[in-house]
């Protein structure tokens, strides 16, 4: 994602640019931005480090209703960028697509797990 400068310029334009009013303009502006900066310094410090997001949606790939088989996307977006770039599809990293005939519901975790190694 750095090897590109316009990329790279976005990346950290929640340090550099981003209107500092006391107003949740940005995620960076939240509570939990804040904590993690709190909790890990040394990882808030360089403004390069990628706060990431994963985010999951199930869904029939039949369109029928009684259909009892189900696709989960997992899916990582990279909170850095301008809020007018986060939510593009060029941002957006497919990790995982989860094909069973029943919902991982609370099992999803077991999913996850395999992603991280």
């Amino acid at each position: 994602m750095f090897q590109s400068s316009e990329i790279s310029k976005s990346l950290t334009w929640h340090a550099t640019e981003r209107k500092k009013d006391g107003l949740m303009r940005h995620l960076a502006d939240a509570a939990s931005w804040k904590l993690v900066d709190e909790k890990w310094p040394s990882f808030g410090a360089d403004l390069r480090n990628l706060r990431l997001a994963l985010s999951t949606d199930g869904f029939n790939p039949f369109c029928g209703q009684n259909s009892k088989y189900s696709c989960w996307l997992v899916i990582l977006v990279i909170y850095n960028l301008p809020p007018w770039l986060i939510m593009k599809r060029k941002h957006m990293m497919l990790t995982l697509l989860i094909s069973d005939p029943k919902q991982p519901g609370n099992n999803i975790d077991v999913y996850l797990q395999a992603s991280d190694r």
